[in-house]
């Protein structure tokens, strides 16, 4: 069997092309660029939402026996996104599949409907209408949460179950049934393979049903990390957050993902795991497993190291502003002079440390990268070793002035080393 998967570089889509080459079919993939590594022969270039018309699809499909369709959005970027890519582009590509007399498998969701209340599920609801109607041998399968290492949601979910304190909307009321992507990835390939007449539709969801503080607690046990609290965000605060965040062009929280979040609590979201399981053979992975111990610190670093940074630029910022505006310019002197600046110089030299602490605070909250640590670490280093040779006395202050500089060495050495490369070429 010959098999085409469009939307190859996504999560499911990656996964699906390996299951399926592991199970001996031969697999070519589709997406807007070639992944690096990936064979030119065995992959197309192509703008999926520009594929609206029938005509476009026939040449390509030419030699195939089956069409996985794993595209799929969270949030538009243009409007209209959702009804190209969910809906216009799938529907010519089904009518081809049609003509040509290939199998499909059409990835889409749980709660997708034509009349569901947001875009997302209504395009996809739409495209799947059409593909049942059609005399085309298909199964429609419909996840819910998907869980996979590599995937950006769930390296997100790793990062809040980590967090020792957590404000979510809905946390104790939406409910999903998260599925492994290698669960997902076996139930494609059991379908193309299977001699016995397939679903027309398919949930392909995990064992159990919960909440999204029970999923975070469940990724929490497998990372081994310390519990945590969870808390419902209000309504009211979980929309305008939704709102403000939606203005990130990057974030999948937005508006319409809270209202399918908040939709979720009706249970629309999960269903019953037992088909899915049949047709595998197999106990599906429960989301207990999901997470490992090895992914821990890099779950804390994905928010550590940001607050890191701001906790740094404002320690900076604010010493700035204490030593030009706050701190008596006599005492600073007495200092300078005590290192052996001469007294023409020490109000300059106080001026340019001032703006010097003030530049590094601003860069490490605009432009942060991976020499700037290794800047401070040797500015530090350098005040550390002066005041230990001129003013050796701070070492004995009670507020320890020096002594703290020893934290924050380790400190900015870890984070110049873990920290990684912004430009080719830095060090």
């Amino acid at each position: 069997m010959r098999v085409l998967v469009i939307g190859a570089t996504g999560l499911v889509g990656v996964h699906v092309m390996w299951a399926l080459r592991t199970a001996g079919l031969e697999v070519d993939g589709a997406s807007r660029r070639r992944p690096a590594g990936a064979a030119a022969h065995h992959w197309f270039e192509l703008d999926f939402g520009s594929m609206t018309a029938v005509q476009q699809w026939l040449p390509l499909l030419h030699g195939y026996d089956a069409v996985v369709n794993a595209v799929g959005i969270i949030r538009e970027t243009r409007e209209g996104d959702f009804d190209r890519l969910h809906r216009a582009a799938p529907v010519a590509l089904f009518a081809a599949c049609e003509q040509l007399g290939l199998r499909v498998l059409q990835v889409s969701a749980l709660g997708s409907h034509p009349q569901a209340a947001t875009g997302y599920w209504r395009s996809k609801g739409v495209a799947e209408a059409d593909l049942l109607a059609r005399n085309v041998d298909a199964t429609i399968i419909r996840p819910s949460l998907v869980y996979g290492d590599d995937g950006a949601s769930s390296a997100l979910f790793r990062m809040l179950a980590i967090l020792p304190v957590l404000m979510l909307p809905a946390a104790h009321r939406a409910l999903v049934q998260p599925i492994h992507v290698a669960d997902l990835a076996d139930v494609v390939v059991r379908l193309l393979t299977t001699q016995a007449a397939l679903p027309r539709e398919l949930a392909v969801v995990g064992p159990r049903a919960m909440t999204m503080a029970g999923y975070l607690a469940d990724l929490r046990r497998g990372m081994q990390a310390p519990a945590a609290l969870v808390v419902t965000l209000p309504a009211p605060v979980a929309r305008a957050a939704a709102h403000l965040a939606a203005l990130a062009p990057s974030s999948a929280f937005t508006p319409e993902s809270l209202l399918m979040l908040e939709r979720s609590a009706d249970g629309s979201n999960t269903a019953d795991a037992a088909p899915a399981q049949a047709l595998l053979g197999r106990p599906l992975r429960d989301p207990a497993t999901f997470a490992r111990p090895a992914q821990r610190i890099t779950a804390a670093w994905s928010w550590g190291a940001p607050l890191v940074t701001v906790a740094i630029a404002l320690m900076w910022l604010i010493t700035a502003y204490v030593s030009w505006f706050a701190w008596p310019h006599a005492e600073s002197r007495s200092w300078l002079g005590a290192c052996g600046v001469p007294p023409a110089w020490q109000e300059p030299v106080l001026l340019a440390a001032s703006v010097t602490d003030a530049a590094i605070g601003v860069l490490l909250l605009l432009r942060p990268r991976r020499w700037l640590w290794a800047a401070q670490l040797a500015l530090v280093g350098g005040y550390t070793a002066m005041l230990s040779v001129f003013l050796p006395d701070f070492w004995r202050h009670p507020f320890g002035p020096l002594t703290k500089n020893l934290p924050l060495l380790a400190l900015m050495l870890l984070m110049w080393r873990a920290s990684p490369r912004n430009h080719r070429g830095e060090r």
